[in-house]
Formats: C-alpha cells, sequence, structure tokens
C-alpha cells in the first residue's frame, strides 16, 4: 500500500513532535535530578524515552494505515471493523511494551511511557497553532 501524501506529511509532524518531546524529557529529567529530585538520571532514562517515542510513533503509523485503508474502502461495516481490530491490537502492542519496559531491569518504565503521551500533544499543538481565523474553512468562527 503506497501512503497518502497527507498521511507521510502527518507522519513527519508527529515524529518530530516525538523527538523533540523526547529531548524536552531527557533534559528535563537530567535537570530535576540536578536539582535534587528523588529519582536518578541514568543511561536507562534516554534509552527508555526512545523506544517509548517509537512506540508511540509506530502506534500512530498503525493509525494511519489503518484510516487510509478504511477511506479506500467502500464498505462502512468492514471499516468499522477494520477500526475496532486495529485499535485492539495497537492497544495490546502498547501495553505489552509498558509491561516489558515495567519488567526488564535495563529499561525506566516511567521515561518509556511518558512518551507515548506525545503524539495527542504534538497533535494539540499542530491544532493551536493552525487555529487563525485566516486559514479557517467554511466560515465558522
Amino acid at each position: 500500500m503506497q501512503l497518502q501524501p497527507d498521511v507521510k506529511k502527518e507522519l513527519v509532524h508527529i515524529g518530530t513532535g516525538c523527538a523533540v518531546g523526547t529531548v524536552v524529557l531527557v533534559v528535563g529529567w537530567a535537570l530535576a535530578t540536578a536539582l535534587g529530585a528523588p529519582f536518578g538520571f541514568s543511561w536507562k532514562v534516554p534509552l527508555s524515552a526512545v523506544l517509548g517515542a517509537f512506540a508511540a510513533w509506530l502506534n500512530f503509523f498503525g493509525l494511519a494505515l489503518t484510516l487510509q485503508k478504511m477511506a479506500a474502502g467502500a464498505d462502512e461495516a468492514r471499516g468499522r471493523s477494520l477500526m475496532r481490530t486495529s485499535e485492539l491490537y495497537r492497544k495490546l502492542g502498547l501495553g505489552l511494551f509498558l509491561i516489558a519496559m515495567f519488567l526488564i531491569p535495563a529499561f525506566n518504565w516511567v521515561a518509556a511511557a511518558i512518551p507515548l503521551l506525545f503524539p495527542q500533544v504534538t497533535i494539540f499543538v499542530m491544532y493551536a497553532l493552525r487555529r487563525k481565523p485566516s486559514q479557517n474553512k467554511g466560515g465558522e468562527s
């Protein structure tokens, strides 16, 4: 399946947001540790944060593929079923990822869990920045 140009564009946006969020998370974690926070900073934090951001991006990629597949199909019932199945597998995948991050001592599960929020934060920021009256379509305010 060939990715639509708009899908590619949004995947780049989400990837950029995840990368920026990961840098902010790691720098903030290191700064908080330096200022005396009760949690420590080690190589586990950046590694876990990068893996978490990648898992978040893969989850968004799966959603994008599913939506593109749904848009290409004509059957609404099949589209709903495809969306439910995709959501189930993506949530299951993220759950297994978090369980692995918790159980494997080489990772920091908190640093891996926080980046899972980065796609939603990125979408919120993109929406807030694009919400200008001159760019509003359809005449609504």
